[in-house]
Protein backbone atom coordinates (compact mmCIF):
# COMPACT_ATOMS: atom_id res chain seq x y z
CA UNK A 1 0.00 0.00 0.00
CA UNK A 2 1.33 3.45 -0.63
CA UNK A 3 1.42 5.16 2.13
CA UNK A 4 0.90 8.75 -0.08
CA UNK A 5 -2.34 7.11 -1.39
CA UNK A 6 -3.76 5.90 1.44
CA UNK A 7 -4.23 6.96 4.51
CA UNK A 8 -5.01 4.02 7.63
CA UNK A 9 -7.83 5.28 10.13
CA UNK A 10 -9.45 3.23 12.49
CA UNK A 11 -12.36 2.99 14.10
CA UNK A 12 -14.63 0.08 16.53
CA UNK A 13 -16.58 -2.87 14.73
CA UNK A 14 -19.98 -3.05 14.71
CA UNK A 15 -22.55 -5.74 14.69
CA UNK A 16 -22.76 -4.61 10.47
CA UNK A 17 -19.17 -5.54 10.24
CA UNK A 18 -19.35 -9.20 10.78
CA UNK A 19 -19.53 -10.17 7.33
CA UNK A 20 -16.16 -8.76 5.52
CA UNK A 21 -14.60 -9.10 8.71
CA UNK A 22 -15.07 -13.28 8.57
CA UNK A 23 -14.11 -12.95 4.82
CA UNK A 24 -10.82 -10.84 5.86
CA UNK A 25 -10.27 -13.04 8.61
CA UNK A 26 -10.49 -16.03 7.06
CA UNK A 27 -8.37 -14.56 3.45
CA UNK A 28 -5.67 -13.53 6.15
CA UNK A 29 -5.23 -16.85 8.07
CA UNK A 30 -6.47 -19.29 5.64
CA UNK A 31 -6.67 -17.70 2.48
CA UNK A 32 -4.50 -19.99 0.39
CA UNK A 33 -1.76 -17.13 -0.52
CA UNK A 34 1.13 -18.78 1.71
CA UNK A 35 3.38 -18.03 -0.90
CA UNK A 36 2.53 -14.20 -0.37
CA UNK A 37 1.41 -14.20 3.18
CA UNK A 38 3.86 -14.67 5.68
CA UNK A 39 1.04 -14.53 8.01
CA UNK A 40 -1.14 -17.04 7.25
CA UNK A 41 -1.59 -20.61 8.79
CA UNK A 42 -2.94 -21.90 5.92
CA UNK A 43 0.46 -24.47 5.52
CA UNK A 44 -0.32 -25.20 9.07
CA UNK A 45 -4.21 -26.01 9.70
CA UNK A 46 -7.16 -26.58 7.43
CA UNK A 47 -10.84 -25.16 8.75
CA UNK A 48 -12.30 -22.00 9.73
CA UNK A 49 -10.35 -19.05 11.67
CA UNK A 50 -13.63 -17.81 12.85
CA UNK A 51 -17.42 -18.25 12.37
CA UNK A 52 -19.93 -15.56 11.75
CA UNK A 53 -21.51 -16.90 15.41
CA UNK A 54 -17.97 -16.45 17.02
CA UNK A 55 -17.71 -12.66 15.37
CA UNK A 56 -21.21 -11.56 16.75
CA UNK A 57 -20.07 -12.99 20.31
CA UNK A 58 -16.77 -11.10 20.12
CA UNK A 59 -18.53 -7.24 19.14
CA UNK A 60 -21.37 -7.86 21.08
CA UNK A 61 -19.48 -9.33 24.62
CA UNK A 62 -18.32 -7.00 26.92
CA UNK A 63 -14.67 -5.92 28.28
CA UNK A 64 -14.03 -6.37 24.72
CA UNK A 65 -13.77 -5.06 21.34
CA UNK A 66 -12.90 -5.40 17.05
CA UNK A 67 -11.26 -2.45 16.64
CA UNK A 68 -10.90 -2.09 12.39
CA UNK A 69 -8.22 -0.63 10.04
CA UNK A 70 -9.40 1.08 6.74
CA UNK A 71 -7.66 3.20 4.05
CA UNK A 72 -9.76 5.82 1.74
CA UNK A 73 -10.20 3.81 -1.80
CA UNK A 74 -11.75 6.79 -3.82
CA UNK A 75 -15.04 7.99 -2.07
CA UNK A 76 -15.49 4.88 -0.06
CA UNK A 77 -13.45 3.34 3.33
CA UNK A 78 -11.90 -0.69 2.76
CA UNK A 79 -11.49 -2.77 5.71
CA UNK A 80 -7.95 -3.55 5.72
CA UNK A 81 -7.01 -4.63 9.14
CA UNK A 82 -8.61 -5.81 12.39
CA UNK A 83 -7.60 -7.09 15.87
CA UNK A 84 -9.60 -8.68 19.11
CA UNK A 85 -8.58 -7.05 22.32
CA UNK A 86 -10.60 -8.33 25.87
CA UNK A 87 -10.18 -7.13 28.99
CA UNK A 88 -8.32 -9.60 31.70
CA UNK A 89 -7.79 -8.27 35.30
CA UNK A 90 -4.94 -6.46 34.56
CA UNK A 91 -3.98 -6.86 31.38
CA UNK A 92 -5.37 -6.64 27.53
CA UNK A 93 -5.58 -9.74 25.61
CA UNK A 94 -4.75 -9.08 21.73
CA UNK A 95 -5.66 -11.83 19.34
CA UNK A 96 -6.80 -12.60 15.93
CA UNK A 97 -4.94 -9.72 14.28
CA UNK A 98 -5.43 -10.02 10.88
CA UNK A 99 -4.18 -8.25 7.73
CA UNK A 100 -5.64 -8.51 4.04
CA UNK A 101 -2.72 -10.18 2.48
CA UNK A 102 -2.74 -8.20 -0.25
CA UNK A 103 -1.83 -5.24 1.82
CA UNK A 104 0.62 -6.84 4.57
CA UNK A 105 3.65 -4.80 5.31
CA UNK A 106 1.20 -1.47 4.55
CA UNK A 107 1.87 -0.35 8.39
CA UNK A 108 -1.61 -2.14 9.35
CA UNK A 109 -0.57 -4.01 11.57
CA UNK A 110 1.32 -1.96 13.71
CA UNK A 111 -0.83 0.75 13.22
CA UNK A 112 -3.66 -2.02 14.72
CA UNK A 113 -1.35 -3.09 17.49
CA UNK A 114 -0.32 0.57 18.75
CA UNK A 115 -3.87 1.47 18.91
CA UNK A 116 -4.48 -1.80 20.82
CA UNK A 117 -2.22 -1.25 23.48
CA UNK A 118 -3.41 2.36 23.66
CA UNK A 119 -7.09 1.48 23.90
CA UNK A 120 -6.25 -0.87 26.43
CA UNK A 121 -4.71 1.33 28.67
CA UNK A 122 -7.14 4.13 28.41
CA UNK A 123 -10.13 1.75 28.42
CA UNK A 124 -9.46 -1.17 30.39
CA UNK A 125 -6.08 0.45 33.42
CA UNK A 126 -4.56 -2.24 31.61
CA UNK A 127 -0.63 -2.66 32.66
CA UNK A 128 0.24 -5.35 30.40
CA UNK A 129 -0.56 -6.98 27.19
CA UNK A 130 -0.81 -10.90 26.50
CA UNK A 131 -1.33 -12.83 23.62
CA UNK A 132 -0.72 -16.26 21.83
CA UNK A 133 1.31 -17.31 19.09
CA UNK A 134 1.12 -20.55 17.07
CA UNK A 135 4.05 -22.41 17.20
CA UNK A 136 5.82 -23.33 13.69
CA UNK A 137 5.51 -19.59 12.91
CA UNK A 138 8.47 -17.98 13.99
CA UNK A 139 8.19 -15.00 10.92
CA UNK A 140 5.26 -13.92 13.18
CA UNK A 141 7.19 -14.07 16.15
CA UNK A 142 10.25 -12.29 15.15
CA UNK A 143 7.76 -9.59 14.49
CA UNK A 144 5.91 -9.36 17.59
CA UNK A 145 9.47 -9.16 19.53
CA UNK A 146 10.73 -6.38 17.04
CA UNK A 147 7.12 -4.65 18.77
CA UNK A 148 8.22 -5.26 22.23
CA UNK A 149 6.92 -9.04 23.10
CA UNK A 150 8.71 -11.39 24.83
CA UNK A 151 7.73 -14.82 25.28
CA UNK A 152 6.85 -15.44 28.85
CA UNK A 153 7.68 -19.91 28.84
CA UNK A 154 4.08 -20.48 29.41
CA UNK A 155 2.54 -22.40 26.49
CA UNK A 156 -1.40 -23.64 25.73
CA UNK A 157 -2.81 -25.97 24.00
CA UNK A 158 -3.87 -25.38 19.95
CA UNK A 159 -7.16 -27.23 19.61
CA UNK A 160 -9.36 -24.84 18.04
CA UNK A 161 -13.17 -26.20 16.77
CA UNK A 162 -13.28 -27.38 13.50
CA UNK A 163 -9.85 -26.97 12.82
CA UNK A 164 -7.51 -29.98 11.08
CA UNK A 165 -3.51 -29.72 11.95
CA UNK A 166 -1.81 -30.39 8.78
CA UNK A 167 1.77 -30.09 11.11
CA UNK A 168 1.44 -32.13 14.40
CA UNK A 169 2.53 -30.79 18.04
CA UNK A 170 0.94 -27.37 17.43
CA UNK A 171 0.78 -25.17 20.44
CA UNK A 172 0.47 -21.56 21.50
CA UNK A 173 2.94 -19.90 22.61
CA UNK A 174 2.37 -16.91 24.98
CA UNK A 175 3.47 -13.63 25.02
CA UNK A 176 3.60 -10.29 27.04
CA UNK A 177 4.82 -6.51 26.86
CA UNK A 178 4.73 -4.01 30.15
CA UNK A 179 2.52 -0.96 28.92
CA UNK A 180 2.27 1.64 31.74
Amino acid sequence: MNQQKHKLSGRIAELADIEPLEKLIQYAFRGGKSAKSWTGEEHLVRGPRITLKGLEEIISGQDQVVLIAEISESDQKKIVGCIHLKKENNHGHVGMLAVDPDLQSSGAGKFLMGWCESYAREHYSSTEMVGEVVSGRPELMDWYHRLGYKETGDTAPFNPDGVEHLVDGLFFVKISKPIN
